[in-house]
């Protein structure tokens, strides 16, 4: 008969061997604020969609090369102009054990939109007019008038597969049909997943995913380097090099599908004289800006990556602050004192406080007001906005998504409309943009849409960032796509 003693102890070496290799199977990633929600039907943001992606999964999605692709869905054909045709995958069940068919991609369709709840990203999807199962696996999607983008908009991450049925509490407790699942989100903290043991693409070899929540950049960084951090997008383009060259972390840096601009609202007495805004444009030194805060000045209102951007369009306003104070004198303005909103965002605070001391230059008072990214939403919707500075990603690499989302008359109050701008040969055509499927039309209305923007100045795009994204050397077979909420760690690996 065995020593019960030496039985105890040799369970208890057995626990010590096993446990690093958990431990080692799990990567700890950070970001600088809460999301504001993990139903991602429900929010319009990075800080949920990054959390999101992998715990849901969409109809389709975007590959490295930007070609949609399959995922809930493995074939789709257009039956009509207005009518596109899914073919579910068979065999997927969600996290709750409840099996993926038609009715289930209806459900989560309708709860995206439901006309009684607040959806921020609802344009995404709002000309769809009917959703219908035609079979157990089979889903068609009607919409108003052909609707050209709608497989890219499928493909956003608002638009994922949710289980519906569940409702309200998805906010907190998301259930999808993705690679890992929901364990816990303590506030302030961290939010955990696991990995999903009976996912449908095999189980992930990383068996945890750990989001911490870490205000300060600078923390960030000093946790990558010691290992508390495995891997983070958005190193300030002043820490890259170091970051990339540290022992055991590797980097990339690469032009996403981003952009970072300042906006004005057009309702704004102080700002309704387009002269004043156009001042103001010129003494935004996007050369300098994208020197330090790591991205490519811009132009256009979408950048490279987008289909339909423009190309080659002239700066119509070059840093010039002689230009700005004739401008400003122009108009009658004089003593200018105005409030620029941001959120807490190193690179987006870093563009407030240059134009801050430009705008001193020509006699223009400029007071900063940064606040947590849910306070920012609130408050550019509120009336008294004046000036504001955001980024955003074009995460359907089609033109409609920003277009329509920036310059729309529907998206005022709500939506990503937040200047306020109403042009009604813009808003024609930015629905011929959507509603023809000729490409040569699309890129004809999309162009013009830009030209007259950059006379109008509802906004002033100040540059493409450059996506950044560092590692611990340990993870391997990731995919980095475009952004943090593409990134993909269903065949990823920690060899540590």
């Amino acid at each position: 008969m065995l020593n019960p003693k030496l039985v105890r102890n040799l369970a208890a070496a057995a626990a010590l061997l096993v446990a690093p290799v958990g431990l080692a199977q799990t990567l700890t990633m950070a970001q600088n604020s809460n999301p504001l929600t993990l139903d991602p039907n429900r929010t319009f943001n990075g800080l949920s969609f990054s959390i999101t992606n992998q715990v849901y999964e969409n109809l389709v999605y975007f590959g490295s090369d930007g070609v949609i692709q399959p995922r809930l869905a493995e074939s789709w054909e257009f039956v009509e102009d207005n009518v596109l045709e899914l073919q579910i995958r068979e065999g997927v069940t969600f996290h709750d054990g409840t099996a993926l068919d038609a009715d289930a991609v209806v459900a989560s369709l309708e709860h995206f939109l439901d006309p009684e709840a607040t959806n921020p990203g609802l344009f995404v999807l709002s000309r769809i007019d009917d959703v219908r199962a035609t079979g157990e696996y089979t889903v068609q999607i009607e919409t108003e008038t052909p609707f050209a983008p709608l497989l890219a908009h499928l493909a956003h991450p608002v638009a994922a597969i949710v289980q519906a049925g569940l409702g309200e509490s998805l906010e907190r407790n998301p259930v999808g049909t993705g690679p890992f699942r929901f364990v816990s989100w303590e506030q302030d903290a961290q939010i955990v997943l696991e990995a999903n043991p009976d996912y449908w693409g095999g189980e992930p070899a990383i068996q945890r995913v750990v989001t911490r929540i870490i205000p300060d950049v600078a923390t960030i960084l000093v946790e990558l380097r010691s290992g508390g951090v495995d891997a983070y997008y958005g190193i300030p383009a002043d820490s890259f090099d170091s970051i990339a060259n540290a022992p055991g972390l590797s980097a990339v840096s690469f032009l996403g599908w981003g952009s970072n601009y300042v906006g004005f609202n057009l309702e704004s007495e102080k700002l309704q004289d387009v002269r004043v805004r156009q001042a103001i444009a010129h003494v935004i030194d996007k050369e300098l800006i994208g020197d330090i805060v790591n991205g490519l000045p811009a132009v256009a209102a979408i950048p490279p990556t987008v289909a339909y951007a423009a190309e080659d369009l002239d700066e119509p306003y070059p840093y010039d602050p002689e230009r700005a104070t004739e401008l400003l004198a122009e108009a009658g303005v004089s003593g200018l004192s105005l409030r620029i909103d941001v959120y807490t965002d190193p690179t987006l605070e870093t563009i407030a406080q240059i134009l801050q001391a430009e705008l001193a230059g020509i006699g223009i008072d400029l007071e900063i007001r940064t606040q947590p990214y849910a306070a920012y939403a609130e408050a550019v919707l509120e009336d008294d906005l004046e000036l504001y500075v955001s980024g955003w990603g074009t995460v359907t690499l089609d033109a409609d998504y920003a277009l329509y989302g920036f310059l729309h008359p529907s998206e005022i109050g709500g939506g990503s409309n937040n200047s306020r701008y109403v042009d009604d040969s813009v808003t024609e055509l930015l629905e011929t943009g959507r509603n023809n499927p000729d490409p040569e039309a699309r890129a004809d209305a999309y162009l013009a849409v830009q030209e007259q923007i950059l006379l109008d100045v509802p906004f002033v795009t100040v540059n493409f960032p450059l996506s950044t994204f560092a590692k611990t050397e340990a993870l391997q077979g990731e995919n980095v796509n475009f952004s943090v909420i593409g990134f993909d760690l269903r065949d990823a690996t920690l060899n540590r």
